[in-house]
């Protein structure tokens, strides 16, 4: 995918001689960024996902097999899930 940015070009410019002495282009640093933080994005729905199953099984949520929120019951609720 191609994409345009609006970014000042002194910024540009300074960012691309880093990348050059660093023996990389400025598409490359900004692929490694975007990759980087995705990366981390996906780390992080990972963590909270364990940290939902840890509290479910540490205070032993039990739900009948097939039942569901409905969309206003879990609107109205809230849980706190705090280690």
């Amino acid at each position: 995918m191609s994409i345009t940015l609006s970014i000042p070009p002194a910024i540009v410019q300074e960012v691309r001689e880093w990348a050059e002495a660093n023996g990389t282009s400025l598409n490359r640093y900004v692929r490694d960024c975007l990759e980087a933080k995705v990366a981390e994005l996906k780390e992080a729905r990972k963590t909270r996902s364990r940290s939902f199953l840890e509290f479910a099984a540490e205070h032993e949520v039990a739900v009948p097999k097939g039942w569901r929120w409905s969309r206003k019951e879990a609107a109205e609720r809230e849980m706190e899930c705090v280690k």
